[in-house]
């Protein structure tokens, strides 16, 4: 009876938030509700992570002076920039919304922790923050600039909540989301002149110790649920299909077009990561851990536009090219960001799978956050995957 009653509750919360929807999309937001009848009732979320979870860290911190600030940002849902790198909600969005809580609020937008009520969660996750810290990389002898949001520091963030609140308490019913990081450590070492994707595998057995540490601090706090996203393909991000543009046509995969160098690397991660959390799992056999395969779930995607039905008949038709961009054949220019006043954007952003050439579109976290809620694509992580060649 208590998990038919939050459902309910969430459909209620849903409904309420998106009045001025269609019929249509209630009918799909039934549909999308009804696996959760067989979840647990979670009173709040706690998340971490990078740009794609971020609900207006980054933007707090760059004193409003960030494109995620500016329009188009936002337009689909929000109608206004709301601190997301779409057009409007990303996957922690719907998760919120399928589970009937308020959209998770940034934790350092908040501005004063202590009088902030964070009692149905907060969001640690900053857009350009990566898994490891800055001081890894100085001691690789790695030029690495910018701030410092790593999980480091947003584990420091978590554990000053902690001493301004008593919701350690609720820990047993909240549902703690590790979004998708490691992209922005990958990024900063492909980003460096003469750097290949092969050298950026080395990186990948220290960025997945990083983030099981993290979920080992958080767990050892009391959380019991803790659910962690796998690296999406990197292949088909028009960022880094711009980057390696003058690849040989065997570079890509003719299936999709995305780059098969690396595919693999964010295949090898993901690898690492359930042979991660499996470790993990058995160290803690109280908790859940939950894996969120953004690999497979996507990939589905990529190869298939045309079955993915978003609304009303309309569905994913781009894979591989920017909604909103500069120029260049992925409508992606590292000259020309989306928000920029010569950037241009396209009229249907729900026929897209990439917003702004490195994040998703709403449409691509809906098809996400669907997979993940039915769970197709998520499972607990009871076991140890046998490693593979990659």
């Amino acid at each position: 009876m208590a998990d038919r009653s939050c459902v309910e509750l969430g459909l209620l919360s849903s409904i309420s938030l998106m009045a001025s929807y269609s019929f249509f999309f209630f009918f799909f937001l039934l549909l999308l509700l009804q696996p959760l009848r067989s979840l647990s009732c979670y009173s709040a979320i706690f998340s971490f992570g990078d740009s794609l979870t971020d609900t207006g860290n980054a933007v707090y911190f760059a004193g409003g002076a960030d494109p995620a600030n500016r329009l188009p940002y936002g337009e689909t849902y929000f109608r206004r920039p709301a601190g997301r790198y779409s057009d409007g909600r990303i996957v922690l969005d719907f998760l919120a919304q399928a589970l009937g809580l308020p959209l998770v609020p940034p934790y350092d937008a908040g501005h004063n922790p202590e009088a902030s009520d964070f009692a149905s969660g907060a969001n640690f996750a900053v857009a350009g923050a990566s898994a490891l810290s800055p001081l890894y990389y100085q001691a690789k002898g790695l030029n690495v600039s910018g701030e410092d949001y790593s999980l480091d520091t947003q584990l420091k963030w978590f554990r000053q909540m902690l001493q301004f609140s008593h919701i350690g308490d609720t820990f047993d019913d909240a549902l703690f989301f590790v979004g998708e990081i490691g992209v922005n450590d990958y990024n900063n070492l492909l980003s460096m002149d003469g750097t290949s994707v092969d050298c950026a595998r080395w990186l990948v057995p220290s960025i997945v110790q990083r983030i099981g540490s993290a979920i080992d601090e958080v767990l050892q706090t009391g959380a019991r649920t803790v659910m962690v996203a796998g690296m999406f393909p990197l292949g088909c991000i028009p960022l880094f299909l711009t980057m390696f543009l003058r690849q040989q046509s065997d570079a890509y995969e003719p299936e999709t077009g995305c780059l098969k160098s690396l595919n693999l690397l964010s295949q090898y991660h993901n690898l690492l990561l359930q042979n991660e959390l499996g470790q993990i799992q058995k160290a803690h056999p109280r908790s859940k851990i939950i894996y969120a395969d953004f690999y497979d779930n996507l990939m589905s995607v990529y190869r298939s536009p045309e079955q993915f039905v978003i609304w009303c008949g309309a569905g994913i038709k781009s894979t591989v090219v920017a909604c909103c961009g500069g120029e260049g054949p992925y409508n992606f220019s590292f000259s020309v960001m989306c928000g920029d006043p010569t950037s241009r954007w396209c009229s249907h952003p729900l026929n897209y799978m990439c917003w702004d050439g490195m994040h998703f579109t709403e449409a691509a976290s809906r098809v996400i956050a669907r997979n993940i809620i039915d769970g197709s694509s998520a499972h607990f992580s009871n076991s140890t995957k046998m490693l593979a060649d990659t």
